[in-house]
């Protein structure tokens, strides 16, 4: 039969001396504890098997086994593993209490015993107990809450990325028809109908795109490039994909490119042009009137603190860079749109988010853009960041490492560069 749990806590003491069990007794018995004895370590570890007790009192020196051993025993126990057990040691030995915590003592009181001491820490240690068991109750918890959460996350990726692949397919077949239509002689309202089905299937498919890239990014299986281009010949390609539609709303686009920007690089062109163009079209699309500048320069590096020198491959960086041959660029897209609220600032990069939850109607877009953006630019080993003030438009930072002809300057042994 299994023994009915006492309605009191249940203290077991485990002394080789009488008396001492007595005061022992007496100081808890009056706190309305309940209270069981074992005379040494053999029989506290059977009764800790049996009474599963709430604490336990423990002397050192006892016949056929002593303190230490017996704490070790019953830790090892599955009903004993949690449970708070005080030494108790005469007065200065050092050596015992050491020996004790490394044994899993919870706690020491040295004899003799004072009752209203032995009340007081016995209800701390339990309950400091009980609140550790608690703890780590709930940690296992949230350990399990947070594991489901990930595997939801995964699935989630996987579902968005199949659909996502599976809905690009019939857009590009749809949008290469609409292309074979518009090559054929139509009147004016059939030319406008599908001037509307083209205009409307590149939206639909910039959203499966975004969606797509957003889940590859975030599982992990983006993949980087390295390939040589002409730094001036890419700025113009991905220009030139605006120029129609802000000529149409009467907004300059002007490019900056430093001299000291080299005109060959070697890098991952492609998401670069990705990033470029998701600024930009974003600048685009929050301009009325005014200027959005494209301006590429080099970033300044001392000797002392070179931004490239700690650049190693890893999981967000798994391109190798020779520092020999390696320049920072800083990629900056500036307009004069309705720019962002400071408070927005600090989750702007997040996915999902807009600065306004206007803009999503007025503008439309997911609100992955950004979010895309800067899990490139990490992954490619650059940061990003913008700086913005609402009602006077916004410049999105870029800086990304790419390897070229051009060489840092050297540093002399005073300090000074050559």
């Amino acid at each position: 039969m299994t023994a009915t749990p006492p309605s009191n806590p249940l203290a077991l003491i485990v002394d080789d001396d009488m008396l001492m069990r007595l005061l022992a007794r007496e100081a808890l018995e009056g706190a309305g504890w309940e209270v069981e004895e074992a005379e040494n370590g053999r029989e506290a570890v059977a009764a800790v098997e049996r009474l599963r007790p709430s604490v336990i009192l423990m002397d050192v020196m006892m016949p056929e086994m002593n303190g230490f051993a017996a704490c070790t025993a019953i830790h090892r126990l599955p009903e004993g593993e949690n449970i708070p057990i005080v030494i108790m040691t005469g007065l200065n030995d050092y050596g015992s209490i050491e020996q004790a915590y490394e044994a899993g003592a919870t706690d020491f009181l040295t004899k003799p015993l004072n009752g209203l001491l032995l009340r007081h820490r016995v209800r701390y240690i339990v309950r400091s107990s009980q609140i550790a068991q608690e703890l780590r109750a709930n940690q296992a918890i949230l350990a399990q809450a947070r594991d489901v959460a990930l595997e939801g996350t995964r699935l989630k990726s996987e579902f968005l990325s199949t659909v996502s692949h599976e809905l690009r397919t019939p857009m590009n077949g749809i949008l290469g028809m609409v292309d074979l239509l518009l090559d054929t002689p139509l009147t004016p309202d059939q030319q406008d109908l599908a001037d509307s089905i083209r205009t409307s299937g590149d939206q639909l498919l910039s959203v499966i795109n975004n969606v797509l890239d957003f889940t590859e990014a975030e599982s992990g299986r983006l993949i980087l490039s390295s390939t040589d281009f002409e730094t001036h010949a890419l700025l113009h390609d991905v220009l030139t994909s605006f120029m129609d539609i802000a000529q149409r709303k009467g907004i300059a686009i002007a490019t900056d490119m430093h001299p000291s920007v080299p005109a060959r690089l070697r890098g991952d062109q492609v998401h670069l042009r990705r990033i470029l163009r998701t600024l930009l079209d974003n600048a685009v699309k929050f301009t009325k009137q005014g200027t959005i500048t494209i301006g590429v320069n080099t970033v300044e590096a001392s000797c002392d603190e070179n931004p490239l020198a700690d650049t190693q491959p890893n999981a967000k960086n798994p391109m190798t860079i020779d520092d020999q041959s390696t320049v920072m660029l800083r990629f900056s897209v500036a307009d004069t749109g309705i720019g962002i609220p400071s408070e927005a600032h600090k989750w702007i990069f997040q996915p999902f988010r807009q600065s306004d939850g206007s803009n999503a109607r007025q503008y439309g877009g997911t609100g992955l853009g950004l979010a895309i953006c800067k899990q490139l630019v990490e992954r490619m080993g650059g940061t990003i960041e913008v700086v913005s003030t609402l009602g006077q438009g916004s410049t999105f930072h870029v800086t990304l490492p790419f390897t070229s002809s051009y060489v840092l300057p050297s540093c002399k042994t005073d300090g000074t560069t050559n």
